[in-house]
């Protein structure tokens, strides 16, 4: 059996490396090809290319890269439609992946989409395209398949591997000692994944470190860095704002520097609901280009913008956009926070229901969705 698969998302490499997984359980022959992460390179199978040429963000940032992109879902669908797979699942990646699964459902190749988009907050005339080019929807969210199903799509929801997959056992005293943190207040710095996010919130997120160096003498920062570019571009930005020496810098082991820190400040993202689910205090920013905020304002339909917010219907989460990611805004929360210390059984009440909502099986699941379509 062979399995097509592209992805451009670190998150969707997870998803991708668990699936892959399950699949070769039941089927220990199988091979994969396409599009991959650096998590899928590691099970194996034909890797065309890797995920990070994928992972762009904005509105208008997408369009500076389309002539590459275009031309690289130009080759793999030649490929495909020369030598058919048994069936092609396109993981998140919504802009890349759907044109994709259209033409290859067009010509008689069974297509999944794992990760709905989120047309419950914008651009839900995408669900006409979806309809098109999937044959099943593959959903992290619980409210998602409702959605669907009024437009006779099959989806289905198949839990959020976060809710499975955190080091819920973790203790913050085991994680600094092993980390040689230092003692006092730690506040984790998470200022994304991608280049334009450290751009756009790194100077914001050093400044705040500053404000609250000249008031807290015990405080420190940690920042997890998802890869070597992004470490050495935010250490770059932590030199410029002279806030460096402040700063214990780490490849990987965000979930590990979360658990460590009294309080996480980061991009809204995926690191939100881990966060969250990993019962840590969180404030959340972000930031994008003017243009490309200009015109996102005009679509979204939602009040909030991180997702356990959304989840639980209130704000648990701080949530700072735009202009509202200040300096100054930012630095009052977190003062806040610091001064009053929130309610820990309240924080720890909404994390367990969070977790209580997303908690399936998800990987088994979604292998289990994919092969029945075969």
């Amino acid at each position: 059996m062979r399995i097509g698969l592209v992805t451009g998302e670190a998150s969707g490499d997870s998803l991708g490396a668990g699936l892959m997984r399950e699949i070769l359980k039941i089927h220990p022959g199988t091979i994969f090809e396409g599009i991959f992460g650096p998590k899928m390179q590691k099970i194996g199978g034909d890797c065309w290319a890797m995920s990070d040429e994928l992972s762009v963000m904005g509105i208008i940032e997408p369009i500076k890269r389309m002539p590459r992109l275009l031309s690289l879902r130009k080759k793999i669908l030649k490929k495909w439609l020369e030598h058919p797979p048994d069936v092609f699942i396109g993981i998140d990646s919504p802009d890349f992946n759907l044109a994709l699964e259209e033409k290859l459902r067009s010509n008689g190749i069974t297509t999944v989409h794992y990760v709905s988009p989120s047309i419950w907050a914008w651009r839900a005339n995408r669900i006409k395209k979806i309809r098109k080019a999937a044959d099943k929807v593959l959903c992290l969210l619980p409210f998602e398949p409702d959605l669907y199903k009024n437009h006779g799509i099959p989806a289905v929801f198949v839990g959020h591997p976060l809710a499975k997959n955190l080091p819920y056992e973790l203790e913050r005293k085991t994680v600094r000692d092993e980390f040689k943190l230092p003692p006092g207040i730690i506040i984790a710095v998470l200022p994304g994944s991608r280049s334009s996010e450290i751009a756009n919130l790194g100077p914001i997120f050093a400044n705040v470190a500053k404000l609250l160096i000249s008031k807290y003498k015990d405080i420190s920062f940690v920042a997890p860095m998802s890869s070597p570019e992004t470490y050495n571009q935010f250490e770059q930005c932590l030199n410029e704002n002279c806030i460096r020496e402040a700063f214990v810098l780490v490849k990987g082991h965000s979930h590990e520097m979360m658990v460590a820190s009294n309080l996480v400040l980061l991009a809204s993202g995926t690191a939100a609901l881990e966060s969250a689910l990993l019962c840590r205090p969180t404030i959340a920013a972000y930031k994008l280009s003017m243009l490309s905020f200009f015109i996102l304002n005009k679509l979204v339909k939602i009040d909030s913008f991180t997702l356990p917010n959304i989840l639980l219907k209130k704000e648990i989460i701080p949530e700072f956009i735009q202009n509202e990611a200040s300096v100054e805004n930012l630095n009052k929360t977190i003062c806040d926070f610091l001064n009053n210390q929130h309610d820990k059984e309240f924080i720890r009440n909404d994390s367990v229901l969070l977790k209580s909502k997303l908690n399936l099986d998800t990987d088994k699941l979604a292998a289990t969705e994919v092969l029945e379509l075969l």
